[in-house]
């Protein structure tokens, strides 16, 4: 997520992160990962609800989740302690001029990503 916020950046784009944490746990997010971007929690899931994100049981510890998890932990990553709705799934959404979304990607389950070259491509300023 750094370097796609630092492309983002870079072509002049703010990026907002919505967390379903603490704002004690958006902290420690911050900490543990360098975070220095805008950052606000949804405790209520009222954005994760009006964006109609996934969220479920089988979401986070389905069979793709898992074979996911499997695949980062074979590239390094190790999963912390979670913070905020185990069971929501996460989006990424770029909003144009108007409030428009030019492009969105709604996690299916836990570990599906928007594709950083899609993002990028959607925040073209040409």
């Amino acid at each position: 997520m750094k370097d796609l916020q630092e492309k983002l950046t870079d072509k002049g784009v703010s990026v907002v992160v919505i967390g379903s944490g603490t704002p004690e746990q958006a902290r420690s997010f911050r900490e543990n990962f360098d975070y220095t971007g805008e950052m606000y929690v949804d405790e209520d899931l009222d954005a994760y609800n009006a964006f109609e994100l996934e969220r479920g049981f089988f979401k986070t510890l389905g069979f793709r989740s898992i074979a996911k998890g499997f695949t980062a932990l074979g590239q390094g990553f190790r999963q912390g302690l979670h913070a905020g709705d185990l069971w929501q799934q996460g989006g990424l959404f770029v909003m144009g001029p108007g409030n428009r979304i030019v492009f969105q990607h709604v996690d299916r389950f836990a570990g599906d990503h928007a594709d950083p070259a899609d993002v990028i491509a959607a925040c073209s300023t040409e």
